[in-house]
C-alpha cells in the first residue's frame, strides 16, 4: 500500500520511532508503527485483519484504533469517489491524524 501524509508532523512520526515515542509515548507509538507496518504490507485496505470504523461522507474516513480511546485517522485516495463501498479495494492512504478521546494529538 502506498502512504501518504496529511502533515508533516504526521511525516515525522511515521519515519521516526523516537520522535513517535517522544509525541505520543512507548505503547501509543509502538501500536501506530504496527499498525503502519501492516498497512506497508498490504496491497489494499482489504488486507488488514481489523476493519475500520468508515465516518465521514465526503471525504471518507476511517478510523483504525491503535489503544483505548486512541484511534489513527486515514483518508482512502482514489482517481475517482471513494465511498463506503469501495473503501477496502484501496491501495493509497493518506494517514490525517491521532485523535485520543476526541482530542487531536497528530
Amino acid at each position: 500500500m502506498e502512504l501518504t501524509y496529511d502533515l508533516p508532523s504526521m511525516r515525522k512520526i511515521a519515519g521516526d520511532r523516537n520522535v513517535a515515542r517522544e509525541k505520543l509515548g512507548d505503547e501509543l507509538a509502538d501500536a501506530f508503527f504496527s499498525l503502519v507496518a501492516d498497512m506497508r504490507n498490504a496491497m489494499y485496505l482489504g488486507e488488514l485483519l481489523e476493519s475500520p470504523t468508515v465516518i465521514g461522507d465526503s471525504p471518507l474516513l476511517l478510523q483504525y484504533p491503535l489503544t483505548p480511546g486512541c484511534v489513527l485517522e486515514i483518508q482512502p485516495l482514489a482517481n475517482g469517489l471513494v465511498d463506503q463501498e469501495s473503501w477496502s479495494t484501496t491501495h493509497r492512504v493518506e494517514l490525517v491524524r491521532i485523535v485520543k478521546e476526541g482530542a487531536k494529538l497528530i
